[in-house]
């Protein structure tokens, strides 16, 4: 049985070595809104560990748990660490936090996306950190995330739709599916 506390760092570790983004960040979340709410800080504050050679996930990985470090500092009155604000965790294309995402799904993003990932070319929605946590300040839940991302299916070609929900579909638990 796990003992340690998910930092971000700790959630950047576990993206980086093949660990889902709804295990490892949900396990972060976790531990922001429920588990370690008083040591919210601490949980920021353990700077990441990017390879000297990092590979594109590698790299944006790191500009999304800065930007999220960066965010949630701003959001729940903590501080920044010094470590998310190195520009080195700023990418020079955009780069979608979905892997399967397409370029119909690219320019919602870029609008709702929090600046605090913009600045670092990080693609993502607002509800990101949604959760149902009464520590939490962030909007939204599961069923407004699911409305959300069929407002954006329903504006994609048939192909492209039918494609993102086959590939989501094989991702997720079966109670999460979508149907056509």
């Amino acid at each position: 049985m796990r003992t340690d506390i998910q930092t971000l760092a700790l959630t950047y570790t576990e993206l980086c070595t093949g660990e889902t983004f709804r295990v490892a960040v949900g396990n972060f979340i976790n531990a922001f809104f429920v588990y370690a709410i008083d040591e919210r800080q601490a949980l920021l504050d353990d700077p990441i560990q990017m390879p000297d050679h990092p590979t594109a996930d590698q790299r944006g990985w790191a500009a999304f748990c800065a930007g999220a470090a960066e965010y949630l500092a701003a959001r729940y009155d903590l501080h920044c660490p010094d470590w998310a604000l190195n520009p080195a965790y700023s990418l020079p294309e955009p780069w979608y936090t979905i892997h399967n995402a397409t370029p119909s799904m690219y320019s919602p993003a870029q609008q709702t996306a929090p600046a605090a990932f913009r600045r670092r070319n990080v693609l993502c929605d607002d509800h990101i950190f949604s959760n149902a946590h009464p520590s939490s300040r962030e909007p939204g839940n599961f069923a407004d995330l699911q409305q959300r991302r069929m407002e954006v299916l329903a504006t994609l070609p048939p192909e492209e739709r039918d494609a993102y929900i086959r590939q989501y579909n094989a991702r997720v638990p079966a109670w999460m599916h979508i149907s056509a």
